[in-house]
């Protein structure tokens, strides 16, 4: 399993490819010419790139899933959705299909946030946003997900 580090603010040409940064290139190199899957964020507007090899780790969590229930096909479509096959080219372009800029409000600016297997895209102004909201409680989020203040440790 892939641990990428990382965020980096980055621009897309008018046709939609986006130059992979050289820090990320490098953590990627062994596995960059097998491909990428982008999808769209199911929490926020945002892509996630997957290398191949560690969506096909997600894939196989996913066809663990009971398919035989609502609950599960909801689940699987909504987590897939935009899901696109892309490949880096001979310089380490990746194209990012228009619907997917669309989705995730991305023109020109973006900032890509490398997360342990995946990388998330985002236009810069709304990672931004994201980055500033005032409403959000770091530290109770940090002491609930680290369990901090569990008993007994």
């Amino acid at each position: 399993m892939l641990n990428l580090l990382g965020s980096f603010e980055c621009r897309i040409d008018p046709k939609g490819r986006l130059m992979l940064p050289s820090y990320l290139k490098k953590q990627l190199e062994a596995i960059i010419e097998d491909g990428f899957i982008i999808k769209k964020n199911v929490f926020s507007k945002a892509l996630e790139l997957f290398p191949k090899n560690e969506w096909e780790i997600v894939a196989r969590d996913l066809a663990k899933l009971n398919k035989y229930q609502k609950e599960t096909q909801d689940f699987k479509r909504k987590f897939t959705a935009g899901f696109r096959m892309i490949e880096a080219d001979n310089v380490g372009r990746i194209l990012i299909p228009k619907e997917l800029l669309v989705y995730a409000e991305i023109k020109k600016d973006l900032v890509l946030v490398a997360d342990e297997n995946r990388i998330e895209i985002w236009a810069r102004d709304n990672y931004m946003e994201v980055q500033e909201d005032s409403t959000l409680d770091y530290a109770k989020i940090a002491d609930k997900l680290w369990g901090i203040n569990k008993e007994g440790e």
